[in-house]
């Protein structure tokens, strides 16, 4: 497994989780919750965004690297 592979898993595990988070606020028993859900679904989005822009930089510099 090389470096675009694991960022590309980690990036759909992270759009899962985030999907997962949203989900699970929409039930959430009390405003208190649905709010920690909703900043954890959040902290994921900015994960994922992280990851993809790393994935960008390895993609760049294997093309530059040609």
């Amino acid at each position: 497994m090389d470096i675009v592979e694991i960022l590309t898993e980690a990036i759909e595990s992270e759009r899962k989780d985030r999907e997962k988070y949203l989900e699970l606020a929409k039930d959430a028993p009390d405003p208190e919750t649905r709010a920690a859900l909703e900043q954890l679904a959040r902290d994921e989005e900015h994960h994922e965004k992280v990851l993809r822009e790393r994935l960008a930089a390895v993609r760049l510099m294997s093309d530059l690297n040609r």
